[in-house]
């Protein structure tokens, strides 16, 4: 069992930190959406109409209006992957990255974890950061990382490489569906699952799909406060995307809490 006080207090330091620094590095957000409805529009426009630490969300949203215009989106072409592998070296997604690994660690450093799970692993850059994170407090919990591509088993066998002394198990899953029975049986609860950005990618009922699997949930999303559809958020869609909005996804892990009793809490 875990208590919920304790984790929470847990959770206090790093989720300060995380706000704390997303204000310093963003501050005001309105130019990037206007310039999102200029890029929508088919206008032409340059990044310096932003804050230089969102640069790369204007040529990464220009790049995608401009593949999908003549063609779908293939995530394995190399301007492709060259210009995400900026996305994946910004301050921002770095704080994101740097926020779920430090609410991991505080949860697991209270000892009540008996699995971690991972959805939309990816090639490792958040495990990596988390496995030096467990070596250095010496915990020891066992780690299942999951994705839908077939790649999952190499990020695995890296990951193993670099830490003998952790146990980490893979599995292939697309959490648009229920999850492989080998995985439930697998786990040891209460179960950590954690995720950077895959859930909107799967669609409201991916919650629903790891609702069977999570005692506790710690997910890094930009959830819309506003219920109000952004420029960006079309030309995001344009890639898989799915607009996700603060009131439905708490809806829908309501339901999720009511189907599956162990899910007894969120943390807001």
């Amino acid at each position: 069992m875990h208590n919920k006080d304790v984790l929470l207090e847990s959770i206090k330091q790093p989720m300060e930190q995380y706000y704390q620094t997303m204000k310093d590095m963003i501050g005001n957000w309105q130019p990037l959406v206007e310039v999102s409805e200029k890029i929508l529009a088919g206008e032409d426009v340059t990044n310096d109409r932003v804050a230089p630490q969102l640069h790369f969300l204007v040529d990464w949203m220009k790049l995608i209006m401009q593949v999908t215009r003549d063609a779908e989106w293939d995530w394995t072409k190399p301007e492709i992957q060259a210009v995400y592998k900026k996305i994946a070296d910004s301050p921002i997604y770095k704080t994101f990255a740097e926020a779920t690994v430090g609410i991991v660690t505080a949860i697991l450093k209270t000892g009540q974890i008996g699995t971690l799970v991972e959805i939309g692993t990816g090639p490792g850059q958040v495990t990596d950061k988390l496995c030096a994170e467990m070596t250095h407090y010496n915990i020891n919990v066992p780690i299942i990382i999951s994705d839908r591509s077939p790649g999952i088993a190499e990020t695995a066998e890296r990951l193993r490489k670099l830490n003998p002394h952790l146990m980490i198990a893979d599995f292939i899953w697309d959490i648009r569906k229920e999850p492989p029975s080998e995985l439930l049986a697998k786990v040891v609860k209460p179960v950590l699952l954690y995720e950077r950005f895959c859930i909107p990618y799967g669609g409201y009922d991916a919650i629903k799909s790891i609702a069977p699997v999570a005692d506790i949930l710690v997910m890094v999303e930009d959830l819309n406060l506003t219920g109000k559809k952004e420029a960006y958020d079309v030309i995001y869609e344009k890639i898989g995307l799915q607009f996700f909005t603060y009131v439905e996804a708490k809806k829908i892990f309501g339901e999720a809490f009511l189907t599956y009793p162990h899910l007894r809490y969120q943390n807001h």
